[in-house]
């Protein structure tokens, strides 16, 4: 006979969730496997284990789990043609266990696809107009760039620049919108040959540094590591220099710089480049490199 207990001292029980493949790209069927173990004293009453992979989601009914039981449920799941990016997993058991309601326990894991391009994956905005500075957040305490500073020096949206003889392609965005990649290793497609693989960027709070690789066709990786400086200075090796950067109150007379960087290649054709780890996004008082820009040449 079952013993309810009041609902504050109950412990949801734990559910488990596995992928496999860990990596997997468009068009990939992935196995998940979900674990519910009851670990509490008393029998889950109509359990029903929920899965969703991305847009897709399973259920199947449980019915009664004894104490002490596992039940283990495997579906697979095909990524769509164009997945890319954190495709979310998700576990989520429901169950009767208080004569008043139903209680319910969850995990969530996540697949990391290649991005089909670096616009695709951008995940910050960071540039505002002077006449709505709120809309942007480059750096956790909602300073900016300003467009119409970077108007002046030629950054307008879908505009083509040129910075030690390698031509970018400024992002083609309105200000207020997502512009830049807080660079945390995210996997971008690039394909195509090339000497030198680069980009423009900026750094906030502090300099930007982590490791990336490039990955070419044959399968092979190159390794590779940067240092961005702050953008809060003028610098005398910044590819840009800025008048002012745009805060909540108005405009901060403070030079701003932007950078560029690059990567020597192999003379292969290219598959992927892994963007340098700096950080796990956008944190107030930590170090994170924005990536507006990249081309191989």
């Amino acid at each position: 006979m079952n013993t309810y207990r009041p609902e504050e001292d109950f412990l949801p029980p734990p559910v488990s969730l596995t992928v496999t493949p860990a990596t997997a790209g468009p068009g990939q069927t992935v196995t998940v496997t979900a674990t519910l173990k009851n670990t509490t004293g008393i029998t889950l009453r109509g359990t029903v284990l929920y899965l969703a992979v991305g847009d897709t989601a399973e259920s199947d009914d449980l019915g009664g789990v004894a104490p002490g039981r596992s039940v283990t449920r495997t579906w697979k799941s095909r990524l769509p043609d164009d997945a890319e990016g954190v495709v979310p997993c998700i576990a989520h058991a429901l169950f009767d266990v208080h004569e008043d309601g139903s209680d319910c326990t969850r995990t969530t894991s996540s697949l990391k696809l290649p991005y089909r391009s670096l616009a695709s994956a951008f995940d910050n905005a960071g540039i505002s107009s002077d006449d709505a500075t709120t809309t942007a957040d480059i750096d956790g305490s909602r300073s900016s760039l300003s467009a119409q500073a970077l108007a002046s020096v030629g950054l307008t949206p879908g505009a083509s620049v040129t910075y030690g003889g390698t031509t970018f392609t400024w992002p083609d965005t309105e200000p207020g919108t997502k512009d830049n990649v807080v660079s945390s290793g995210q996997t971008v497609r690039l394909s195509g040959t090339g000497s030198r693989l680069a980009f423009l960027s900026t750094s906030t709070w502090g300099d930007g540094k982590g490791p990336g690789k490039v990955v070419y066709a044959d399968g092979s990786e190159q390794a590779f590591s940067v240092e961005v400086p702050d953008w809060y200075w003028a610098n005398p090796a910044a590819a840009v220099v800025l008048p002012y950067r745009n805060t909540p109150s108005g405009q901060d007379r403070n030079p701003i710089s932007l950078y560029t960087f690059g990567v020597d290649l192999e003379n292969k054709e290219l598959h992927s480049v892994v963007l340098p780890k700096v950080s796990d996004g956008l944190q107030s008082g930590g170090p994170a490199l924005h990536i507006f820009a990249m081309t191989v040449a």
